[in-house]
């Protein structure tokens, strides 16, 4: 009688382990996140913030500050290049993430949408932890560049982040205003043929605008806080003087948008040997606090 009762007790944990992990498999795994964070040198700036610049030392402050990255990838030594899966959000799409806001509707409107997005989130099964660089490319891939953005998913259908369907999207949106001027520079591809601006072009753009990044990562232990991307506007802007007259547009033969490309040419090269500060740099959150 006793081995009877010892072998149903048996039979009931077992199905209460089994029940347990089935449960478990059915719960989503938790996502993994990347922290962005919006500098100017080494502080941080917000739609609140102010900074001076240029060489008349300028006040300047963020109407909008808004990017796409996409492709990314985290690799090592050990295991090489492994592309990262985004989860679907409002600001992201499988390949695609929009970051940054729009302070000037932050101001009129409190939804989440319109308080813009400082966050990466990935796939819970990307592999973070064990990496040591990171890839992505600043901008929208060509094959969806260019399609009516009325019928893509979010992040693509923001209108304010497209120019038309000849040319695509902005990848990205900077303007500034300061006391009675205002400066932006809108990067995008240029030089793209259609039968009119209406239509998507067949082949790539002459000016496809895009930059490839690939910038070491530290290590992430625990104890550390998630990753962190830094993106220093002082670095993006070294070198431009900002006035009503030097916004640049993207056109190839605006010497200012010549000088912001070259600007983001410089910092992503991975290969460079030079101690110079970049654009985008990523740390823990543990550096920062």
């Amino acid at each position: 009688m006793l081995n009877h009762k010892k072998y149903v007790l048996f039979i009931i944990v077992l199905i209460l382990l089994c029940a347990f992990g089935y449960a478990q498999s059915l719960m989503p795994l938790a996502n993994k996140s990347m922290k962005v964070q919006l500098l100017w040198q080494d502080e941080s700036l917000n739609c609140q913030s102010t900074f001076t610049a240029d060489k008349e030392n300028n006040t300047w402050f963020i109407e909008q500050f808004q990017f796409f990255i996409s492709d990314i990838q985290f690799g090592s030594d050990s295991s090489g290049w492994q592309r990262a899966k985004l989860s679907k959000t409002a600001f992201q799409n499988g390949s695609t993430a929009l970051l940054g806001t729009n302070c000037s509707t932050t101001q009129k409107d409190i939804t989440s949408m319109n308080q813009g997005n400082w966050n990466i989130e990935f796939a819970a099964d990307t592999v973070m932890n064990d990496s040591s660089r990171l890839r992505f490319t600043l901008g929208v891939p060509f094959e969806s560049n260019h399609l009516n953005p009325i019928s893509q998913q979010s992040p693509l259908n923001l209108s304010s982040m497209f120019w038309v369907w000849q040319t695509g999207h902005k990848f990205l949106r900077l303007e500034l205003a300061g006391n009675n001027k205002q400066w932006l520079f809108h990067l995008g591809s240029t030089g793209c043929h259609s039968a009119s601006v209406m239509r998507a072009p067949k082949k790539a753009c002459l000016y496809p605008n895009r930059f490839d990044f690939d910038i070491p990562i530290p290590i992430v232990n625990d104890d550390d806080g998630q990753l962190m991307l830094n993106v220093d506007l002082a670095e993006l802007l070294q070198g431009v003087s900002l006035t009503t007259t030097s916004s640049c547009q993207s056109e190839a033969d605006n010497v200012n948008c010549q000088q912001l490309f070259s600007n983001l040419s410089l910092h992503n090269e991975s290969d460079s040997t030079e101690d110079t500060a970049e654009i985008f740099v990523v740390t823990t959150a543990k550096d920062i606090n």
